[in-house]
């Protein structure tokens, strides 16, 4: 896979300094992203983070950019998913490395959760990038699909850029290694799922225990 971290964090960093560079490159990022390709916004959105401690790109600019192209990202995904179906993508999307396990964990939520899939979705790694695809596939209203996935994407987008940013000086010292954050990453990104999904969580337990 092209995607990996050292070709993102180059891709974005190519023309240090030229701001317009890196909100676009940001932008195309997480647009493919949201649409179906496997980029994963844990890199890219706290390494914008990054940028923003090191006052290379002004924070607000930079996470609206993020969000806008997540947000567009996902639009077009639920249309190609309303027009394409579900059956095109589990056929040809392991060549952009997609596990089919991906597209059948998003479609057992959205037949569990309806509506809120749209939002719990795009907090998880991996299914956000399909989620919209999966939701244009079922023909989920597209008012709630738009809102609830604009909700999602500012919580993932606000938050995962916010660590970057706060952990900028653990980074500068590991010589921008990413593999230095991750692991905060990770932990703090899996409280905030397991804090949003509760509920859920909860009820499943109690089914478990009923039986």
């Amino acid at each position: 896979m092209i995607f990996n971290v050292s070709f993102i964090i180059s891709l974005i960093s190519q023309y240090e300094g030229v701001a317009s560079y890196e909100y676009l490159t940001i932008f195309i990022l997480m647009l493919l992203e949201s649409i179906i390709f496997p980029i994963p916004s844990e890199i890219v959105l706290p390494f914008t983070g990054f940028l923003i401690a090191l006052g290379k790109i002004n924070p607000f600019i930079g996470v609206t950019d993020a969000v806008a192209a997540s947000v567009i990202g996902s639009v077009i995904g639920y249309y190609l998913g309303l027009f394409l179906g579900i059956d095109v993508f589990l056929k040809y999307s392991r060549k952009v490395g997609f596990k089919d396990e991906t597209y059948y964990a998003g479609i057992d939520w959205i037949k569990k959760y309806g509506v809120y899939f749209a939002f719990t979705s795009k907090l998880l790694p991996a299914v956000r990038s399909v989620a919209s695809i999966i939701c244009g596939a079922f023909k989920m209203s597209f008012k709630k699909f738009i809102l609830y996935s604009t909700i999602g994407i500012i919580i993932w987008s606000t938050v995962l850029v916010y660590i970057g940013f706060s952990l900028s000086s653990k980074w500068i010292s590991a010589g921008y290694d990413i593999s230095s954050i991750t692991p905060y990453i990770i932990l703090i990104g899996t409280i905030i799922v397991l804090y949003l999904l509760r509920k859920p969580i909860i009820n499943t337990f109690k089914r478990i225990r009923r039986i």
